[in-house]
């Protein structure tokens, strides 16, 4: 092995090692992540600020489904403490069947529920959070009605408790930032 070679093999372990040194203090200076539910930056913590939102009463039996749900979701079952917010529910719920057999009829549907939400402050009136959901569900069809009808309600819930969760997380996340 020549000089060369080995002043190469010292050039190489001497930058590993400077890599290996630095390489922890690089990634930490790029995580800037926190918890969800820690104090907030006007100094409450996010759940405190959940509570403080009070939900609209709706009209369908889903909407109803999705809203027992994020009423479980931010205040425990309970109610809410003293509104600050008013969070106004738009569900939709629409069926479409997802394949067709030999015989021309469709075992398999899907249940889609849309919920396009907004919230609102009581205080000034201004919208400070406004969005769409969606969860989606399936359910098998065989030859019972009782089984059909179950299936399907059974889908609506699974999509509406999908939608429920996925607004739950936007609200935590906007009043982590402070939005709400």
């Amino acid at each position: 092995m020549s000089s060369y070679d080995q002043g190469r093999s010292g050039v190489r372990r001497c930058s590993r090692a400077i890599l290996v040194a630095f390489l922890p203090a690089i990634l930490l200076a790029a995580c800037t992540m926190q918890p969800l539910y820690s104090a907030a930056p006007a100094g409450q913590s996010v759940g405190a600020t959940l509570t403080e939102v009070a939900i609209d009463p709706v009209d369908t039996r889903v909407a109803q489904e999705l809203r027992n749900r994020l009423i479980f979701l931010l205040y425990g079952g309970g109610q809410s403490t003293a509104a600050v917010y008013r969070l106004r529910l738009t569900v939709t719920s629409a069926e479409s069947a997802l394949g067709v057999t030999p015989v021309e009829s469709a075992p398999a549907y899907s249940i889609t529920v849309a919920a396009t939400y907004e919230v609102t402050s009581l205080a000034t009136g201004e919208i400070v959070l406004r969005a769409t959901e969606r969860g989606t569900a399936t359910y098998d069809r065989v030859n019972q009605v009782f089984a059909n009808t179950r299936a399907k309600l059974d889908a609506e819930n699974r999509a509406a408790a999908v939608v429920a969760d996925g607004i739950h997380v936007r609200l935590a996340a906007a009043a982590a930032k402070g939005t709400l």
